[in-house]
C-alpha cells in the first residue's frame, strides 16, 4: 500500500486532541472561575484530568492498531503518551516544590512567637468600644519609666488567658476564648521584636497600631499578616492578637 493510501489512524488523532486539550481547558476555568456555577466549577476540574488519561489510553490503542494495519499518524500518538506524562511529572513537581515550601515556612514559624496567629480578620461585635485598648501614633510602646517583673507577667498573663502555651521572661502566648493572644511586657517589647525578627509595627489610616508580617514560601510568593495591637488598661503589657471580635477584647481587658 502506498504512502499516500495510508489512512491515518483516528484513536492517535483523538489522543493527541485530548491531551491537548487538557492545559486548555484548565486555562479557561481559571480564568472564568468567577462566572461558573461550582458544579460547573467541579466538571471542568475533573476533564482537566480524564481528558490525559483519555488520551494516553487512546493513543496506546492507536499506536498498535497503527502498527498492524499500517496506518499513519504514529507521531500524534507518541505525542498523546508523552503529553500525559509531561503533565503529571509536572504535578509531581509542583507537590513537591509546596511541600518543600510549607516545611520552609513550618521553619520560619518555629522561630517566631507569631506562629500560626496568621492574621486578625473582619471587625465584629464593633459596638463593644475597645479605642481605650488601641495604641495610637506617638504612643512610647517600650517605655523605660515602666517596669515590669517576669513573674508579674507570668500572673497578669494567667489572669487572663484560658490556655497558656508559651512563657519567657519577655512573652506569654496563649488562648482566649479560641483567639491567639501574645501578652508582651512593655519595657522590653523592642527586645522581645528584635528576638523575634518577624513583625513590624504600623499604624492605619485610623492612626492605630497593628502589627504586619510576612511568611515567604520557598518557591513562591510572600503572603503578609497582619495582627491587632492593644495594651492593658495599666499601660504595662502590650497585646498582641488575631482576635477580631471587639466583645471578647472588651472582656479580656477590662
Amino acid at each position: 500500500m502506498s504512502e499516500q493510501k495510508r489512512k491515518l489512524s483516528k484513536l492517535c488523532l483523538a489522543g493527541f486532541i485530548l491531551s491537548v486539550l487538557s492545559p486548555v481547558v484548565l486555562v479557561l476555568t481559571l480564568c472564568f472561575s468567577w462566572y461558573m456555577d461550582y458544579r460547573v466549577y467541579a466538571l471542568m476540574f475533573a476533564l482537566v484530568g480524564l481528558f490525559p488519561l483519555i488520551g494516553l489510553v487512546l493513543s496506546v490503542i492507536g499506536l498498535i492498531t497503527a502498527k498492524i494495519k499500517r496506518r499513519k499518524g504514529k507521531g500524534f500518538g507518541i505525542a498523546g503518551i508523552a503529553l500525559p506524562n509531561l503533565y503529571a511529572a509536572f504535578v509531581v513537581l509542583m507537590v513537591v516544590l509546596m511541600l518543600v515550601g510549607q516545611s520552609s515556612v513550618i521553619r520560619t514559624e518555629k522561630e517566631s512567637d507569631l506562629n500560626s496567629m496568621w492574621g486578625v480578620g473582619t471587625p465584629v461585635n464593633t459596638e463593644y468600644d475597645v479605642s481605650r485598648y488601641r495604641i495610637y501614633e506617638g504612643y512610647d510602646i517600650d517605655s523605660s519609666d515602666i517596669s515590669v517583673s517576669e513573674e508579674e507577667l507570668v500572673k497578669f498573663a494567667e489572669s487572663k488567658l484560658e490556655i497558656i502555651s508559651k512563657e519567657s521572661d519577655m512573652v506569654v502566648k496563649g488562648k482566649y476564648k479560641g483567639n491567639d493572644f501574645l501578652i508582651i511586657r512593655r519595657d522590653r517589647f523592642n527586645d522581645w521584636q528584635k528576638e523575634d525578627r518577624l513583625g513590624s509595627i504600623n499604624y492605619s489610616d485610623k492612626g492605630y497600631a497593628s502589627l504586619t508580617y510576612s511568611v515567604t514560601w520557598e518557591f513562591a510568593a510572600s503572603m503578609i499578616y497582619t495582627l491587632d495591637v492593644y495594651k492593658d488598661p495599666s499601660d504595662r503589657f502590650i497585646i498582641i492578637t488575631n482576635c477580631s471580635d471587639h466583645k471578647v477584647i472588651s472582656d479580656l481587658l477590662g
